[in-house]
């Protein structure tokens, strides 16, 4: 799964940036067709301001903000206070009273641009001179307004592109995450029948050796139900990836720790392990009885792997609630590993356990999936008198009508 987030955070990241650079072209494309039309714009702008200055204007008081105007008449020549250095230009001046063409030219002087437009109309002259210089810092506030509007712009594409892929290939996620939880489930379960199913086929072959090749009906009869185990399991397993709920039964969860206990005494048997069950004659669940079977299998399983003389499984009913307790006395549950006992390969809970058997963290982990569909839980403790070993309890609302039960 750890792998899987880092594809699905990695993948988000590379759309992100793919429609973070399309943004990118889109904005600059649209920033430079801005960009023009604004420029043109202003230009006109300017020049529709300086063709009225020097048609209309009689007075340099009427000069527009950022335009210098010089008048000259028969009666003398007046120009604005504030006029800049160099001008007006009076070689313009004079060429355009002495032949009447309009003339318009560009100027640089000390840095700055200025446009000068000399115009005859009647008996009067007018120079208007523009100042450019307002005109292009309008112009470098426009660009820079532009460039930070489209760096956001980019920014914010980015991460609501990098959102909605998250969203986008989270159902692909969780469908790979579902398969991969199927094939883990399904290998892990079959493993625990299929270790019991081959201890009792050694203890038939056993059995069939010192009785004279004969087969006793009840070795046959077990080995009959582990493989009918076998098959609920994968009914169960196909049940499991389906995202319809699973059916609910009636279950005797005492008969469910019986059928576990007696498919384990094999086990038990071999590794010199005394297996004990205590329970009442019937304690009554709403549950699936695979689901259960296999969540107890799992806690007996794992008690074997761990204890050194003794396993103790108790059923008992009490408070609305049932309860199947497995106690081993093997080395207990370390801390560091207690915290994360139910979680998906956290491992074996501890290493000095007896069974040399390896251990994929995996069989408590479901064990908790079917507490939690069961609308039960499950927990972890070592044993309270202070000898070692550890203490699993399996918890499930009880049915009225059980023994011990309320």
């Amino acid at each position: 799964m750890t792998s899987q987030g880092g594809d699905l955070r990695r993948t988000s990241v590379r759309l992100g940036l793919q429609t973070g650079l399309l943004v990118v072209g889109v904005l600059a494309v649209v920033g430079v067709l801005i960009f023009v039309i604004y420029a043109r714009a202003a230009d006109e702008a300017a020049d529709a301001t300086l063709r009225e200055a020097t048609s209309n204007i009689d007075s340099p008081r009427e000069a527009p903000p950022g335009v210098h105007v010089v008048v000259v008449t028969p009666r003398g020549q007046r120009e604005s206070a504030s006029m800049p250095a160099g001008f007006p230009d009076q070689a313009a001046l004079t060429a355009v009273r002495r032949d009447g063409r309009i003339r318009e030219t560009d100027r640089t002087i000390d840095g700055r641009d200025y446009t000068v437009r000399t115009e005859r109309v009647g008996t009067r002259v007018t120079q208007a001179v523009l100042d450019r210089h307002e005109l292009e810092e309008e112009r470098g506030r426009i660009l820079t307004s532009l460039l930070i509007a489209g760096g956001v712009g980019v920014l914010l594409a980015a991460l609501v592109a990098t959102w909605l892929a998250r969203r986008a290939m989270q159902p692909l996620t969780e469908s790979l995450a579902m398969q991969r939880r199927f094939v883990a489930d399904a290998s892990h379960e079959l493993r625990t029948p299929l270790t019991l199913l081959s201890t009792r086929l050694q203890l038939v072959a056993r059995r069939a050796r010192h009785q004279g090749g004969e087969l006793g009906a009840d070795a046959l009869a077990g080995v009959l139900a582990d493989t009918g185990r076998l098959t609920d399991i994968l009914d169960d397993l196909l049940l499991a990836a389906d995202t319809r709920a699973a059916e609910r039964t009636r279950l005797d969860l005492a008969a469910v720790a019986r059928e576990s206990v007696d498919a384990a005494a094999g086990t038990a048997g071999d590794r010199g392990l005394v297996l004990v069950l205590l329970a009442p004659a019937e304690v009554w669940v709403a549950g699936a009885a695979t689901a259960l079977r296999r969540a107890v299998t799992a806690l007996v399983d794992n008690a074997l792997d761990h204890a050194a003389t003794r396993v103790e499984v108790e059923v008992a009913a009490r408070s609305g609630t049932a309860a199947v307790t497995v106690t081993d006395d093997g080395p207990g549950i370390a801390e560091s590993v207690r915290p994360r006992l139910f979680e998906r390969f956290t491992g074996d809970r501890d290493a000095g356990a007896p069974s040399s058997r390896r251990h994929y963290g995996m069989g408590l982990a479901l064990v908790a999936e079917v507490a939690a569909s069961q609308d039960g839980s499950v927990s972890a403790a070592n044993r309270p008198d202070g000898s070692s070993g550890a203490v699993l309890k399996l918890t499930l609302p009880v049915l009225p009508g059980s023994a011990f039960g309320g």
